[in-house]
């Protein structure tokens, strides 16, 4: 890793790390969305072993965006959630097999609309009410994950873009 790769690794850790659990999840869809492109462009470029990793590297973001809602607290929103990440593999699943980059570009715009979303809430969330050193790594909404974890028992993601 070059000198510059391996500061931003580090500048890219440090974020992480101090991020509000809103932010991870914008985070992710940022991730996802750039996955997505990429997987679009190696798709121009028949490229298909990078795009086969493009592809599989989204779908492991949006199932770990998956894996954290609350379906029994988040109510409808949860379910919705749910049914759109399932529904957007599928589409991302369809793109790779058919080699059409159509069924990308619809989920790019679903997750754009979806990380539009969250960064308002990250917007009207008041700043002292996560604190980051305190804070897990999954989201503390009622349609997400428990927030019962201390930072020593969070799991950790590796989604390098």
């Amino acid at each position: 890793m070059s000198g510059y790769q391996s500061l931003a690794h580090r500048y890219r850790e440090v974020a992480i790390k101090t991020a509000s659990p809103l932010q991870l999840v914008v985070m992710l869809y940022d991730a996802a969305i750039c996955c997505i492109q990429v997987a679009r462009e190696q798709m121009e470029s028949k490229d298909i072993a990078g795009r086969s990793r493009s592809v599989n590297k989204c779908i492991a973001i949006i199932s770990e965006l998956q894996a954290c809602l609350n379906l029994k607290a988040g109510g409808e929103i949860a379910g919705s959630l749910n049914r759109l990440y399932d529904y957007m593999k599928g589409r991302i699943f369809r793109a790779n097999v058919e080699q059409t980059s159509q069924p990308l570009t619809e989920v790019e715009t679903l997750l754009e609309n979806l990380r539009s979303a969250w960064v308002e809430l990250v917007s009207q969330a008041p700043a002292t009410a996560i604190p980051p050193a305190t804070s897990p790594q999954r989201p503390n909404d009622s349609f997400m994950g428990s927030a019962s974890a201390t930072p020593n028992q969070t799991k950790s993601l590796n989604i390098s873009i």
